[in-house]
């Protein structure tokens, strides 16, 4: 009876050593297939979207949308493509042409919106859109067109002289600013761009405020060129902004080729008041006493008025000086204080000083008495009747 036992035991005990065994086996199996199972890569739609409107402006406007849908992810996408309203190009005429929409690959498509009178009412159109790339959808794309707000900020350009005849002849604008809202503007710096000019210029100082109805006036000189002379006229226009108001409607001003050039004397300046004291920046070619000829204030109170000058005969350009009591000595013109004039044959000094409103002993002294056919002369303008020393 023991061998048959011996027997039955050693087979039971190979049986289970055979079970394990299997049953080992089986799970590494298991595991060699579950890490062969591949990953799937990643797969992100972007949609971005962009009006060609930047206002509304009345019912029936058109506006069109273009979108753009890119596949930013790592894997490609068969291209079935939705994006309600829109027209979009077959996939297979993007990219590799191969019909997925493959990483880095873009689809562009467009809409367009006609704006109603409910629009208008609004005061906006919001367009938010998705798309989707064969059921994958990408992110919400928001665009808004609102109705433009009327600036409250008006602008006036004006030029002396309105002729012109040589080549460097100066043409001083005029600005004049105006808050024509129901509430006042800054403490802000206003700007006026002026298609004139290569940049902006700040009008007015960093902390100007204007209250409803106020005004603020700022002027730049500009010179003629040979392409001026050549043309014939001079367009310009100008808008202001600032004060966080809109930018002002253009304000549009010619001046045109003439015969000689002059300057009839101008009428008190309005927006510049009688007895007051005012900051003038000096330009090119001006010198103290002219500047206050130009102010009608008188020219020994404005040099005591500007004792931080080492020379008062010698400022340079961009200098700030005060001039104090403007009108108290002769009419208000205000600049451009001094112009430029090329002697012509046959000239004398009094038939110059007679185009610009000059003073002919001024004219003459400032230029040392050299009237050269040809010569470009430093006219000092609108100073007639005050001859006194010219620097």
């Amino acid at each position: 009876m023991i061998k048959p036992i011996r027997s039955f035991l050693i087979s039971a005990l190979m049986i289970s050593i055979l079970s394990a065994c299997s049953i080992f086996g089986g799970n590494e199996n298991q595991a060699a297939m579950v890490q062969a199972t591949p990953t799937l890569a990643p797969t992100t739609i972007e949609l971005t979207a962009q009006a060609d409107a930047t206002s509304l402006t009345a019912a029936g406007q058109i506006i069109k949308y273009t979108y753009t849908i890119k596949n930013t992810g790592a894997a490609a996408v068969p291209g079935i493509i939705g994006l309600t309203n829109a027209t979009c190009p077959p996939i297979n005429t993007v990219g590799n042409l191969d019909g997925n929409l493959d990483p880095g690959e873009s689809v562009v498509c467009t809409s367009q919106y006609a704006v109603v009178q409910a629009d208008i009412d609004k005061g906006s159109v919001t367009n938010d859109v998705t798309a989707t790339v064969n059921g994958i959808s990408s992110n919400h794309a928001v665009t808004t067109v609102s109705k433009a707000q009327p600036s409250v900020l008006n602008l006036t350009k004006t030029a002396t002289p309105m002729t012109y005849d040589q080549v460097g002849q100066l043409i001083t604008y005029n600005y004049v600013i105006m808050n024509s809202g129901p509430t006042a503007l800054g403490p802000a710096q206003f700007t006026v761009t002026d298609a004139g000019f290569n940049s902006p210029f700040n009008c007015g100082d960093a902390n100007a405020s204007l209250q409803p109805n106020g005004t603020l006036t700022c002027a730049a000189i500009y010179a003629i060129t040979q392409a001026d002379l050549d043309r014939g006229s001079v367009a310009t226009s100008a808008t202001v902004s600032g004060g966080g108001a809109a930018a002002s409607p253009p304000a549009s001003v010619t001046v045109t080729k003439g015969g000689a050039a002059v300057v009839t004397p101008a009428p008190n300046n309005t927006n510049l008041t009688a007895g007051s004291t005012i900051q003038h920046k000096v330009v090119v070619g001006e010198w103290l006493w002219q500047i206050a000829r130009c102010y009608g204030a008188d020219p020994a109170k404005t040099v005591q008025a500007n004792s931080q000058l080492a020379d008062p005969r010698r400022i340079s350009p961009d200098t700030i000086v005060t001039v104090p009591n403007i009108g108290s000595a002769g009419r208000i013109y205000g600049p451009p204080c001094v112009g430029t004039h090329t002697v012509q044959a046959g000239e004398t000094w009094a038939s110059i000083a007679q185009k610009y409103n000059a003073d002919a002993l001024v004219l003459q002294i400032v230029n040392g008495n050299d009237l050269t056919v040809g010569r470009v002369l430093k006219v000092p303008l609108n100073s007639a009747g005050v001859a006194q020393p010219a620097k």
